[in-house]
């Protein structure tokens, strides 16, 4: 972009190489300089990361190349409102799914009723950018990234159920090919055979309780693998 751009990758400078992985990154798209550097310091004092733009453009070029978590973005703006850069990202596959909130001097009920009906997770007034009351912004943002982190739970227990009972159908079957050996004595007591039908039943029953746990799981817990990468912590599954 030129240099009249108005894209800040964090009021602070975050260096964008270094910003631990699990942190949040937040787009704020707003026209006024004095919102975006006052919501900007708001959010990152709560170690959100906050990549800002003064116009729906940049943002959108933006993200052509970056990704977000969420889009904080300004209804009245010139060149392109919210709700061109709103339908813009519904009309592209990179975008169609980023969660957006309005944040608006636009804030009667039939024009927030609006911006839901058009996609938006949330219609935020500006009137909450005070001192005494900027804590409802921090609230929304952290309740929506409370009930995302809920949903992707719920659905990974819901996939990994489904695939405990199709993986349960095969450890019986191969529990009971290995039950109709020992029945038909194809092993003798004492053979070497009879040792691997012993540790294919001792390995089914590990698995299977290493179902059980998974299937028994409330809370999603995670501990470090290798390098960036992290696995599901059964050990804290009671």
């Amino acid at each position: 972009m030129d240099g009249s751009s108005t894209l800040n990758a964090g009021c602070r400078g975050i260096d964008l190489n270094t910003t631990d992985q699990k942190t949040r990154v937040i787009l704020l798209v707003d026209d006024d300089p004095s919102v975006r550097e006052y919501v900007c310091g708001t959010l990152e004092r709560q170690e959100f990361r906050v990549v800002t733009a003064g116009t729906g453009i940049e943002a959108l070029d933006y993200l052509k190349t970056e990704v977000v978590d969420l889009m904080i973005l300004d209804v009245q703006m010139p060149e392109m409102s919210g709700y061109e850069v709103l339908a813009r990202l519904r009309n592209d596959a990179r975008s169609e799914k980023l969660p957006v909130i309005f944040l608006t001097v636009e804030d009667s009920r039939g024009q927030e009723a609006d911006g839901l009906r058009a996609g938006v997770i949330d219609y935020i007034s500006k009137d909450v950018l005070r001192p005494d009351r900027v804590d409802i912004l921090l609230y929304r943002v952290r309740n929506f990234f409370v009930w995302q982190e809920n949903e992707r739970l719920r659905g990974a227990i819901a996939t990994m159920v489904a695939a405990n009972h199709e993986i349960n159908n095969l450890l019986m079957v191969i529990q009971g090919s290995a039950d109709i050996m020992r029945l038909s004595r194809m092993c003798d007591s004492e053979s070497e055979g009879a040792e691997l039908l012993k540790r294919i039943s001792d390995s089914r029953k590990d698995i299977s309780s290493v179902l059980e746990r998974i299937s028994s799981i409330d809370r999603w817990e995670t501990t470090a693998y290798i390098k960036g990468i992290e696995m599901l912590d059964l050990e804290s599954v009671a």
